[in-house]
């Protein structure tokens, strides 16, 4: 009796925990479903990256920023660049054509700033949805951070997450992903983080070896989930050199919005 007492504990846990795990998924899958709200939203986007190639002597950096404002609602997205963005992208591109090398630190942010990384940043529960989809679910567990009771939801991420082309990922030989995501006590995600390394070669010459990372933090405003941070660094070592590129892209949402909370409260 006492043997068949602690069978049934054991398993009475097992199925306990594999019930909270999948409770966690539920949750952030139904609090992501109803954050699709596509009310106004205006904020300011400061984008700053920085790119190195080459190493030593040969060491190049191009750093990049710039603010621009955003305006998002059921008829679309606008993306608003001051006078004197415009006039700083005017003489930046005179300085480039007089020298190849110039600074011009104005026009690399805006080089890096498009529709499709600014609607998942703006809306960003379709996007999480899709990354969920692609990912292996591996447990959850329960943290604390700054006073706060959290769920943090572990997954793989496979090579096609981030290499659409078939052929090149033939090429990849070893290849890792992890994606992590926190979520609060009503499923609602407060930030991610990705990670991934691999190595891969083609023909006889070319070897790469890449690695990278991106944690992003999320607010809810209104009835939709918002980008307002994330951090990104890569790096990769080739037959032809290193090279490595860092962004960090802050959104601070406009006053006006009066209804906004950070996710979580």
């Amino acid at each position: 009796m006492q043997r068949f007492t602690h069978f049934a504990l054991l398993t009475l846990i097992t199925l306990s925990s594999s019930f909270a795990q999948a409770d966690g998924l539920t949750d952030l899958k139904s609090a992501l479903a109803r954050l699709q709200g596509t009310g106004h939203l205006s904020g300011e986007l400061e984008a700053v990256t920085e790119r190195t190639r080459g190493e030593d002597e040969d060491k190049k950096i191009t750093k990049g920023q710039v603010k621009v404002w955003l305006e998002d609602d059921s008829q679309g997205l606008q993306v608003l660049y001051s006078k004197e963005v415009l006039s700083l992208m005017e003489t930046e591109a005179r300085l480039k054509a007089e020298d190849e090398d110039a600074q011009t630190q104005t026009l690399n942010a805006i080089d890096g700033i498009n529709a499709t990384d600014l609607h998942a940043m703006l809306s960003a529960s379709s996007s999480l949805l899709r990354n969920i989809d692609q990912a292996s679910f591996i447990d959850e567990t329960a943290v604390e951070e700054d006073g706060q009771a959290l769920r943090l939801l572990r997954f793989n991420l496979p090579m096609e997450f981030f290499l659409k082309d078939k052929e090149i990922r033939g090429y990849v030989k070893k290849f890792a992903a992890t994606y992590n995501i926190w979520i609060d006590n009503k499923g609602y995600p407060t930030k991610s983080r990705v990670e991934f390394n691999g190595k891969g070669r083609a023909y006889i010459f070319f070897k790469i070896t890449a690695s990278g990372s991106r944690q992003t933090q999320y607010q809810v405003v209104d009835d939709r989930l918002v980008i307002v941070r994330s951090e990104e660094q890569n790096e990769n070592t080739s037959t032809f050199g290193y090279f490595s590129r860092t962004g960090v892209n802050t959104l601070k949402i406009h006053a006006e919005e009066t209804k906004n909370t950070l996710a979580g409260n």
